[in-house]
C-alpha cells in the first residue's frame, strides 16, 4: 500500500508542483523498497535482513539520483510514480487472490 500511495503522491505532485508531495512520495516508496528487501530474506538473521533491506533502498536511491542527473527530474518523477502505481496495484491484486480463504475447509475445492 505504501508503494501505491507513494506513486500517487509523485503523479499528483507533477500536476500540483508541491515539494511536500515529492518528499512524501519518495519516503513512502523508500518504505516500500525496504519492505521488499526484507521480504527477500524472510528466514535470515535480523542483521542480514537489515543489510539487505537497506541495500535495496540504497540501490533504488542511487538509480533515482542517476536518472535525475541525466534526464529531466520532473519527467523522471512522473514516470516513477506511474510505474509504482501500476506495479503495486498489480501486486496488491495478486496478493489478495493468493490469500482468499477456502469456503468449507482445508480439503474442499
Amino acid at each position: 500500500m505504501t508503494g501505491f500511495l507513494g506513486g500517487v503522491c509523485l503523479v499528483v505532485r507533477h500536476f500540483l508542483d508541491n515539494d511536500v508531495l515529492q518528499w512524501l512520495g519518495f519516503g513512502l516508496l523508500g518504505v516500500a523498497a525496504l519492505s521488499i528487501g526484507l521480504m527477500l530474506v524472510p528466514k535470515a538473521p535480523v542483521w542480514l535482513q537489515a543489510i539487505v533491506g537497506l541495500g535495496v533502498v540504497g540501490l533504488a536511491g542511487s538509480v533515482l539520483v542517476t536518472l535525475h542527473s541525466e534526464l529531466d527530474a520532473d519527467s523522471v518523477d512522473l514516470v516513477i510514480g506511474i510505474v509504482a502505481v501500476l506495479l503495486f496495484a498489480v501486486l496488491a491484486v495478486r496478493w489478495r487472490r493468493a490469500r482468499q480463504p477456502r469456503a468449507h475447509g482445508s480439503h474442499s475445492r
